[in-house]
């Protein structure tokens, strides 16, 4: 992948304030389309004659030198992104500008101390995503004057954003359980951390910075779309309208993972803007977990806060930071919201829909809303534990994320004893709402009540198509690594204009330099042959997979395609279509190098249009569009099963690599 040149991006500062600003927000929408719509060609063009263009973007100084930069390619008039720049270098670029766009809008203050006003935050659910460290919470002191945070994004621009009291202090309150179970000192952690949201200060302070008005705009809109669909009985029949303030949350989701809030795999380098920096060390400073980052000679230092107010600075970080923030955010318009932990290794939000009379599920990382069996079944965790935490409520709603009710309490029952859990979750509910009057206690129970009633019937709940995606928030890398590995590129062959012509497709893939290759053959095998188009990355031309990544063995210098550790299947497809040029296999050829060891399989089946499926490539003949799917199993090892295995110098050799002759 391409570096990002920020010198470039830095360039277009020289310019007038209100000029640059205009001409960045421009670049940024061309950029967004492209992503969105990548297969869409006019979003990839712009004319140089345009006059919007010429005057909003082109008449900054440094733009045009960006734009080529980035990938745009100046011929016939026109600045074009071609096919073959990879969505993550636009992405990359699109990242950088919109954060230095934020900086020169919103100029910040000269330095952010951490700890001058409030405690950094000790370590409650961080999540590592989820980093929970007990004794480094415990000993969280307010001296952190004089430690200067790096590079926080954005700054913030208008009122200061504090609160009254210190964080350590917003969360003080005496303990109701007992020393013992390290499970429930976390849940009580959690219950107390939450009540850093009911400071008045910091409220006025959160509301300031969500554009409220812009949202409620959005929302009435999308509640008169809904008026129309239903109105035109263009529906299933059982659809609702949704109440203004519940799509008020949707806009706030939406606005909150697309403008507000980072995510952050790793701090890039500021030397070679290399992505994947090293984890040196994770450590505490002030009572704040800090991960170490190495490039280039250089150490970057990653400030993991539990404390809102220090996160409505930073706006970045994972899963944790990112729930945290949106929850306290949720408080700010005053809604109901709960802090919610799962002991797989995330959190996320519910807020309370009056109009619905029941917790939705909300994961801001994901721009997800009422889709709680997402991450039983999209993501492939094992169920557990999952509790919320709110300033008046406590709940064990593990029931809700779970549709195999009977599984998951087996698996629960290593962890704790079910009635020192039931005892533990009324005992911090009781003193969540031991100051509360006798109207609200009355509603409380009856909710609660309700609740319990909904949770059982969450047993088995079929899931939704939308709840049976994979995750997208992270690195794809990242994710991998953590498990949560279904990737759905969608990738599509379809022909080029060059291939319709010369009746023939072919591409490549090696292995060695994780790189396809789209190419016209010559007359004889490779002589005169033409490479058309060059993706690099396996999951760049894949159409879809579950539990796949790529593996290089440093010790024997080899590479391959093989399950991710830990899984017992996985699987890779790639998607033809050629009758959308009207035409059909006429003569297919197929490379498709695997290895197996230990009674492992590989399992090649071609799937029709029709969704018929065959593991003879003769029956791809007279064919106009096919999957071509492998799925790894057995073994007695994750290895085991292994595509396109070769030497990492083999970087002119390509095992998979399809030929089709078309009529």
């Amino acid at each position: 992948m391409a570096a990002l040149n920020q010198a470039l991006v830095l360039a277009l500062e020289s310019n007038p304030k209100e000029l640059y600003l205009v001409a960045t927000e421009t670049l940024l929408r061309l950029l967004d389309n492209i992503i969105r719509e990548p297969q869409n060609v006019k979003f990839r063009t712009v004319r140089l004659e345009n006059p919007s263009i010429k005057e909003k973007l082109l008449s900054v100084v440094g733009m045009k030198q960006l734009m080529l930069g980035i990938g745009f390619i100046e011929a016939n008039g026109t600045l074009t992104v071609p096919s073959n720049v990879l969505l993550a270098n636009l992405r990359k670029y699109r990242e950088y500008i919109h954060e230095r766009k934020e900086l020169i809008k919103n100029p910040p203050r000269k330095v952010h101390a951490v700890g001058t006003g409030s405690n950094g935050g000790g370590t409650g659910v961080n999540c590592g995503e989820s980093d929970v460290d007990m004794t480094s919470f415990a000993s969280s002191t307010a001296s952190g004057a004089g430690k200067v945070e790096e590079s926080p994004n954005p700054p913030v621009n208008g009122p200061p954003i504090r609160a009254s009291r210190p964080f350590l202090a917003r969360i003080d309150f005496p303990r109701v359980l007992p020393v013992g179970n390290a499970m429930l000192q976390q849940l009580e952690m959690l219950s107390d951390q939450v009540m850093q949201y009911e400071d008045d200060l910091l409220l006025a302070s959160g509301r300031t910075l969500i554009p409220l008005e812009r949202l409620k705009t959005r929302a009435t809109d999308k509640q008169a779309q809904w008026r129309r669909i239903l109105q035109g009985g263009r529906t299933t029949g059982t659809e609702q309208e949704p109440s203004h303030e519940d799509l008020v949350v949707e806009e706030l989701t939406a606005w909150f993972r697309g403008e507000f809030f980072r995510w952050v795999n790793a701090l890039p380098c500021t030397v070679c803007g290399n992505e994947k920096t090293q984890l040196v060390q994770s450590t505490v400073e002030d009572g704040v977990r800090v991960e170490v980052y190495r490039c280039c000679g250089q150490l970057r230092h990653f400030h993991r806060y539990n404390d809102v107010e220090k996160l409505l600075h930073t706006r970045r970080g994972r899963c944790g930071e990112w729930a945290n923030c949106f929850t306290f955010l949720c408080r700010c318009l005053g809604y109901d919201a709960r802090y919610v932990f799962s002991t797989g290794d995330h959190v996320w939000t519910e807020v309370w829909s009056e109009h619905r009379q029941r917790w939705i599920h909300v994961d801001p990382c994901e721009n997800v809303l009422d889709a709680p069996l997402m991450y039983e079944h999209g993501w492939k965790k094992e169920i557990s534990f999952v509790f919320a935490f709110a300033r008046d409520d406590v709940q064990d709603v593990s029931f809700r994320y779970s549709n195999d009710h009977t599984k998951m309490l087996q698996r629960r029952r290593t962890a704790c004893r079910e009635p020192l859990l039931l005892d533990a979750v009324w005992k911090l509910r009781a003193k969540r709402r031991s100051k509360l009057g006798v109207a609200r206690l009355a509603f409380l129970r009856r909710r609660t009540f309700d609740e319990c009633i909904q949770l059982l019937a969450c047993a088995g709940r079929v899931p939704t198509a939308g709840e049976r995606e994979g995750r997208s928030s992270g690195s794809l890398e990242w994710r991998l690594q953590r498990g949560e590995q279904q990737v759905n590129t969608r990738y599509m062959f379809i022909p080029t204009a060059d291939e319709v012509q010369a009746r023939q497709f072919n591409i490549r893939y090696c292995c060695a330099t994780d790189r396809y290759e789209r190419f016209l053959k010559g007359s004889s095998n490779r002589v005169n042959e033409r490479i058309t188009e060059t993706s690099n990355g396996w999951e760049s031309r894949q159409y879809m997979s579950k539990n796949i990544f790529r593996k290089e063995e440093h010790d024997w210098k080899m590479v391959y395609l093989a399950r991710t550790e830990g899984t017992e299947e996985a699987s890779i497809e790639w998607y033809f279509d050629f009758s959308v040029q009207g035409l059909r296999v006429k003569q297919v050829e197929l490379r498709f190098g695997q290895e197996t060891y230990e009674n492992a399989k590989v399992d090649l089946y071609y799937i029709k249009g029709d969704g018929s499926q065959s593991q003879a490539l003769s029956s791809l003949c007279e064919c106009g569009k096919f999957t071509l799917q492998a799925r790894l199993s057995g073994g007695s090892s994750w290895q085991h099963a292994q595509l396109f295995r070769q030497s990492q110098c083999s970087t002119d050799e390509y095992p998979f690599e399809m030929n089709v002759i078309l009529m």
